[in-house]
């Protein structure tokens, strides 16, 4: 099916042990566990702290493109092949693209709020209080969201596509966490999932992907500290 296939040709079979949750509620936890992080980093933060507001510039434009990877996957996958299958509503097509539109505008006018922050460019307790009600707000909004796709979509997708289709969407899942960019790929998700759920990621993965994953660890690591510690 052309709109869920792979990206590459080298299709991978599921992982013996099996993921104990699907790929995309994984990443879709990771993503909202961030949004926690940043949010009480933010209510922790001086306003007189210019290294921190650095690192949490730096930290946020990482986190902002794979939460805006894995909103676009859902509408350039999830929801044409659906929608194809007339398994979902205009109704709810048109609710979904608003909810990802309102998304990415919050994830806009935070990544502003700390760049103001980190070159200080005006009040910075004022910026402070700003980007910390924004993180708030995506936190809260992306837990909503988040859990009503889960509820809507997930059991849609079982329904209406073939076990295949939905392997190579696992797929697409995960090289869009790792195909991202270094220091926040698989070494952001590595830090947010159980060993047990690595395990099975692993296998939807490259050997050259999980290396630079292994390799980048400790640059997340320590971009993690700086900002959010």
């Amino acid at each position: 099916m052309p709109d869920v296939s792979p990206t590459t040709s080298n299709h991978r079979p599921a992982p013996a042990n099996g993921a104990s949750t699907d790929p995309a509620t994984l990443v879709s936890r990771a993503l909202l566990a961030s949004a926690r992080e940043l949010d009480t980093a933010l209510g922790t933060t001086s306003p007189h702290d210019r290294r921190r507001h650095k690192a949490l510039d730096r930290w946020f434009a990482g986190y902002a493109e794979q939460l805006r990877r894995h909103l676009q996957l859902v509408d350039a996958l999830v929801l044409p092949a659906l929608s194809r299958r007339g398994a979902l509503p205009a109704a709810d097509l048109d609710a979904l693209a608003e909810d990802h539109a309102w998304i990415d505008q919050l994830v806009s006018d935070l990544g502003d709020a700390l760049g103001v922050l980190s070159f200080d460019l005006g009040s910075a307790a004022w910026w402070l209080g700003r980007a910390h009600d924004l993180a708030g707000t995506l936190a809260h909004v992306l837990q909503v969201q988040f859990g009503h796709e889960d509820e809507l979509l997930t059991p849609l997708l079982v329904d209406h596509l073939t076990d295949d289709e939905l392997e190579m969407l696992r797929v697409e899942v995960v090289d869009a966490v790792a195909s991202g960019p270094v220091r926040f790929s698989l070494a952001w998700l590595r830090a947010h999932v159980s060993t047990d759920d690595w395990a099975a990621l692993a296998s939807y993965t490259s050997a050259a992907s999980r290396l630079l994953g292994l390799t980048a660890r400790g640059a997340y690591a320590r971009s993690a500290l700086a900002a959010l510690r």
